[in-house]
């Protein structure tokens, strides 16, 4: 779906389906929220590439180089203190593509569309290898650590099992936009791919081979 949406530039990475607490107190991005809760607008949060998150007055475009790809974030819950400043928590709704820059001052709106998700076989099949290396990561962990680990359970959804994956491991923010930005099979694969590596010091579970 086309639409016109304001962003929000970030030095951290928001996934479909995971939340995020904003401090707003930059007179522009009061601005924004203000509108966004008037119009029951979403807006959209976009990986800082370069640059400040917020600064002098100036145009948006001359403090951030952003990412072409972010996430529209809806605004769950917020509190508007008594100087103007916002506490709000947004919540991931899905991926959108920046396809036009629309206005640059005194914030960011563009021009983006909505990217859908794969489907199909090979997404299924990923989705199950990381289900399977994920339960030998943990036995792995329970091993080295000695005691009993009580794991969260993954989605049964190959799409929000892959962002809620992406979203908890600590990994730095350029890699964490890679997997935002690439398709559902090769994300699922990707993170396959980062449990094995840290599977592979730890110690093996019995009658489990670290090797993939």
């Amino acid at each position: 779906m086309n639409q016109q949406l304001p962003l929000f530039p970030l030095a951290t990475v928001l996934f479909p389906g995971a939340t995020l607490n904003l401090h707003i107190f930059e007179e522009r991005y009061r601005t924004m929220i203000s509108q966004c809760l008037e119009q029951n607008r979403p807006f959209g949060v976009v990986y800082l590439r370069s640059g400040d998150e917020v600064g002098e007055e100036r145009p948006a475009s001359r403090l951030a180089e952003t990412a072409n790809i972010g996430t529209v974030a809806e605004i769950s819950a917020n509190v508007r203190l008594d100087d103007g400043r916002y506490l709000l928590t947004a919540t991931g709704l899905r991926r959108f593509s920046i396809r036009r820059i629309l206005q640059r001052v005194p914030y960011i709106i563009a021009a983006v569309v909505d990217l859908p998700e794969e489907g199909g076989p090979q997404v299924d099949a990923a989705a199950h290898a990381l289900r399977t290396v994920y339960g030998r990561y943990w036995q792995a962990i329970s091993v080295a650590s000695g005691t009993p680990i009580e794991v969260e359970d993954l989605s049964t959804e190959p799409e929000a099992m892959g962002y809620q994956l992406a979203e908890r491991l600590q990994v730095p923010d350029e890699l964490k936009q890679r997997w935002l930005e690439t398709e559902l099979s090769a994300r699922l694969r990707d993170l396959a791919s980062e449990l094995l590596d840290e599977l592979s010091i730890l110690p093996p579970a019995p009658g489990l081979s670290n090797l993939n």
